[in-house]
């Protein structure tokens, strides 16, 4: 199931894609998708509903947003390649380096990226994002983590590594600008 959040900034709508690639539109049935849906089985209602192909049509064309509505959190893990570590010249972490990025980086897959005052080394990466479908703290097992995953989104984590590396090795400070996470693949 491929959710998609369509519609201006800050007014979009809950959809679905179906097989066909067309948009329909899921808000009579949900308000958004957002903490209260995937906590409250949300999914497990949309997996339910008989016919979501008699749903209304998104119009076409219409601006995609980030597929999951206002995020409570975004953690992020950095290196979490071996070859991303190797390339950047950093030695490959015995503990994963977990930050934070700003909840206002969430961005549309196809928004534009506003670069900050004085940025030189704008840069990105390609991520596979986690969507939680329940709060989680301390779980026991891969099993038990594998079990609070609602689903996956393509995410761009776009950096500035100035600000980032060079200006207090502060990583929050270089992801966290406004529109730094773009989420979904848009089409």
């Amino acid at each position: 199931m491929k959710l998609v959040r369509f519609g201006p900034r800050g007014q979009e709508r809950p959809g679905i894609v179906v097989a066909d690639g067309v948009i329909k539109d899921c808000s009579q049935l949900v308000s958004d998708y957002d903490h209260a849906f995937f906590t409250a089985g949300g999914l497990d209602r949309l997996r339910a509903v008989a016919d979501i192909r008699a749903l209304p049509d998104a119009p076409a064309g219409v601006r995609l947003g980030a597929p999951v509505a206002r995020p409570r959190n975004v953690f992020a893990i950095g290196l979490n390649y071996a070859d991303h570590a190797r390339e950047t010249g950093a030695a490959i972490p015995a503990e994963p380096i977990l930050f934070m990025k700003a909840t206002t980086a969430v961005s549309g897959p196809h928004d534009p990226i506003r670069i900050p005052h004085g940025s030189t080394k704008t840069d990105w990466e390609v991520e596979l994002g986690l969507v939680l479908g329940r709060d989680a703290h301390a779980l026991e097992s891969p099993a038990e983590a594998r079990g609070v995953v609602a689903g996956f989104v393509l995410a761009n984590d776009v950096s500035e590594r100035e600000f980032q590396l060079d200006r207090g090795g502060q990583w929050s400070k270089g992801k966290s600008c406004p529109t730094f996470l773009p989420l979904g693949r848009g089409s």
